[in-house]
């Protein structure tokens, strides 16, 4: 049996208030950077090997 989930009506969750301008520039500018660093490290599609017929 599922427990139903009790749906909060909060702007934040914690003691802080909201975000200064600065506190969000400083947020945005980290994920850009870890989205850039990631694009740059997507994984490389790795060779398929051929098959070879071996005569035994």
């Amino acid at each position: 049996m599922k427990q139903n989930k009790k749906e909060l009506d909060v702007d934040f969750i914690g003691g802080s208030g909201p975000l200064t301008k600065e506190e969000e520039k400083a947020i945005s500018e980290f994920i850009r950077s870890s989205r850039e660093r990631r694009e740059k490290q997507k994984p490389r599609k790795a060779r398929t090997s051929t098959r070879r017929k071996v005569n035994a």
